[in-house]
């Protein structure tokens, strides 16, 4: 992870950035010279190379630190129907890990009688059409369960990409059936002041839902050389998690935000769309915007959502950049980072007291594009299948090529539960 020193280096940044702007303040309101103004555009490009250098960094670290070592009180493990203690348990999972990792070089014919044993008691069955957390599929319908830790491998490289994940609300199922999730819109009802003697009014509630299904996603075939599978010096594991997690994670994000809904999850932005809950920017704001269109953006959303944690913004890098060009009638920008930023696990930064979440399956600004999104971002679902995700191993299709290929899938959709509040709002470029 990066030093402290990094850290205090953005705030020192963040500092002469805002001390720029209150000069010019100061000094009867008056707008950036041009020296200033050179000054500033220098000092916003380190700090914001730097704060991506800082975020990446960190993100490679959590990946790497899951691959190095798994919490051996996070999952139960058994043999033979005993549950042993927390030593004998952290020396079953390193068993486990030796052996998954020798049967993705080998198969199950490089494995020792005693590691066949050990991944037996790792088999799970497989009803016909039935997609469950397995390492391949056999003739007898069931395979081998992932270890721990090269499942949180690919889970972090899952939400590497992209922005929604960790961001969303999510829920497992243990199956994939629809899933029919009831929605209640009670708002324009209240109650009222009785007469004495008088009868309590009826009022019913009414309710929709929303279905859920489990679309299928695959990674498509990852093919590794022969050479490189033989190598012990070569992190097989390290690379199939990272490979399968990155093209999962890519696929993933992309149908969570932008998803038409048909044989596909309903993406974020397209639900918000739906629902009609928009603001449109004024005539030449085809590729821009102005600080008037957050706050109209902001405020299409009831205070009862703005008001939660999960209020957030959404939008790709790009915006990001226009929004931290903006500036006032005095030609001073409007962006300006706030002073703790870098310190502690987070950045602080916000739009309008309000987090950000960068998502570049978001569309860029363009006429009639949808850039921004606004409002309680755990109000979109995504529902996982709680088998997780399978991996597949080929050998013969690819045998002349002296490759092995793997293959990855998961089940999961998406959803907005709006009942008619509207609890996200989105913002759009004008056409002409």
């Amino acid at each position: 992870m990066y030093s402290k020193e990094q850290r205090e280096k953005l705030a020192r940044l963040a500092v002469e950035l805002r001390a720029i702007v209150s000069t010019a303040k100061n000094d009867g309101n008056r707008g950036l010279t041009s020296a200033e103004q050179e000054k500033f555009n220098k000092l916003e490009a380190d700090y914001t190379a730097l704060e991506a250098g800082i975020k990446a960094n960190e993100s490679i670290d959590r990946i790497e630190n899951d691959l190095r070592s798994v919490d051996p009180d996070r999952i139960a493990a058994t043999m033979g129907g005993e549950v042993y203690g927390a030593e004998a348990e952290k020396e079953n999972k390193r068993k486990h890990n030796e052996a998954f990792s020798l049967y993705l070089r080998q198969g199950v014919d490089g494995l020792s009688a005693e590691q066949k044993t050990l991944m037996r008691t790792k088999f799970r069955a497989v009803q016909p059409g039935e997609v469950r957390n397995a390492q391949t599929l056999t003739t007898t319908g069931g395979g081998y369960l992932i270890p721990t830790g090269f499942s949180d491998a690919l889970e972090e490289a899952l939400k590497w990409f992209g922005g929604i994940l960790g961001n969303v609300g999510e829920f497992q199922t243990e199956s994939g059936n629809p899933l029919p999730w009831p929605t209640v819109n009670d708002t324009t009802n209240k109650g009222r002041i009785l007469g004495v003697n008088t009868q309590v009014t009826e009022t019913d509630l009414t309710f929709g839902q929303v279905t859920f299904n489990a679309y299928i996603f695959t990674s498509d075939s990852v093919l590794v050389p022969l050479a490189l599978i033989e190598d012990s010096y070569f992190n097989l594991d390290t690379f199939i998690a990272k490979a399968l997690g990155t093209r999962l994670g890519r696929l993933l994000n992309n149908r969570l935000t932008v998803g038409s809904g048909t044989n596909e999850p309903d993406g974020i932005q397209t639900a918000v769309i739906a629902a009609g809950n928009t603001t449109q920017g004024a005539t030449g704001e085809t590729t821009s915007l102005i600080y008037n269109d957050l706050v109209d953006t902001m405020h299409l959303v009831d205070p009862a959502y703005r008001q939660l944690p999960s209020a957030k913004w959404m939008f790709h890098d790009s915006t990001l950049k226009a929004l931290r060009l903006l500036k006032d009638t005095a030609g001073r920008p409007l962006w300006q980072p706030g002073l703790t930023a870098g310190f502690g696990s987070g950045f602080p930064e916000t739009i309008l007291d309000k987090p950000y979440v960068i998502n570049n399956d978001m569309p860029v600004m363009a006429a009639n594009a949808y850039p921004i999104l606004f409002g309680d971002m755990s109000s979109y679902k995504v529902r996982r299948v709680a088998s997780g995700t399978t991996v597949l191993r080929l050998v013969e299709r690819y045998a002349d090529y002296l490759q092995v290929g793997y293959i990855g899938f998961l089940r999961a959709d998406g959803q907005l539960l709006d009942a008619g509040t509207h609890p996200i709002a989105a913002f759009q470029n004008s056409a002409t």
